[in-house]
């Protein structure tokens, strides 16, 4: 069972890089995501899950933002990387990225001292 979980999000992955169009790409993206969260839950794969669980909320932001639902301009900017890059929005999700992976990188460390039950 959980095989199948596997290969079916790594097929999922390899139908989001032959999308034409963002709309599609974000829900196969998103179906991605949730196949690999239960894989990596199943398998005790924790880097797997903590990618996908930091994954997922990007995908539906981005989906949401692409039917108009949300507005990219309602995010923050940070101008860590430059007065050109302040007015973009791009500058949130490298930070957002870069808190992302450290949160789960420490997350990943507590559960692998965690003795196993």
């Amino acid at each position: 069972m959980a095989d199948m979980l596997g290969y079916a999000a790594s097929c999922a992955v390899l139908a989001t890089f032959l999308m034409r169009t963002m709309v599609p790409l974000r829900l196969i993206a998103i179906l991605s995501n949730v196949l690999f969260l239960a894989f990596g839950y199943i398998q005790n794969i924790h880097p797997v899950f903590f990618l996908h669980l930091v994954l997922l909320p990007i995908n539906v932001w981005r989906l949401l933002a692409l039917q108009g639902v949300v507005s990219m301009q309602s995010l923050p900017s940070f101008s860590v990387l430059g007065p050109q890059m302040a007015s973009r929005t791009y500058s949130f999700w490298v930070v957002t990225g870069l808190v992302a992976g450290l949160a789960s990188l420490l997350a990943f460390v507590f559960v692998i001292k965690l003795p196993h039950i």
